[in-house]
């Protein structure tokens, strides 16, 4: 069973930005973030595909220097903002964990598993 999870307001979330929460999953301590690309959020647990470390380099920055993929700040890995997927570094092929997103009456809400 999933739990919902407001994590901001649409208003708040422009074109490009981000916004990291805390959730938990199976008793552990997780984190995530939703990120506005192309009028879409899209939501993400904040852990590289090939070690689970955060990806921000610096506290809620996760766009490479060209502002076009999700890039780990550990080993560099780029991901494509839209769909997750690895296009380059040690887990290419790989998808980060998506979690579901909506956005109702103004909020941005996460479902969460349990």
């Amino acid at each position: 069973m999933a739990s919902e999870l407001v994590v901001g307001r649409s208003e708040d979330l422009g074109e490009g930005a981000t916004l990291k929460f805390a959730f938990t999953e199976n008793g552990d301590k997780r984190e995530g973030f939703v990120i506005r690309w192309k009028g879409r959020a899209h939501a993400y647990r904040n852990e590289c595909r090939h070690i689970p470390v955060s990806l921000d380099w610096v506290e809620n920055q996760f766009l490479s220097r060209d502002g076009c993929y999700l890039q780990c700040a550990t080993h560099g890995a780029l991901y494509e903002v839209d769909t997750g997927m690895c296009i380059d570094g040690p887990p290419t092929g790989e998808r980060l964990r998506s979690l579901d997103v909506i956005e109702l009456i103004g909020d941005i809400v996460v479902n969460l598993p349990e």
